[in-house]
């Protein structure tokens, strides 16, 4: 099931994009969330629910790991 070039070509488009973002996060984190924060508050770009998904996936684990640490804690020290 081979797509057509046009396909083929707009995935390797999209793999480029992909490799250029993560790119730019690694090397300047602080300037490519504020970045991101901007693109999600416009809303005009198709990846504004991704970047909002993974906000709160990372705020919700974030509070996992704190609530986990806490009964951790507590269990093993009572």
């Amino acid at each position: 099931m081979s797509g057509s070039p046009n396909d083929r070509q707009g995935t390797d488009l999209l793999v480029e994009e992909i490799r250029e973002e993560a790119g730019r996060l690694v090397h300047h984190p602080v300037a490519e969330v504020k970045r991101l924060e901007g693109v999600a508050e416009e809303g005009q770009s198709a990846a504004t629910p991704l970047i909002l998904f993974v906000g709160i996936a990372i705020i919700l684990a974030v509070i996992a790991a704190i609530v986990m640490a806490v009964v951790f804690f507590a269990y093993y020290e009572g």
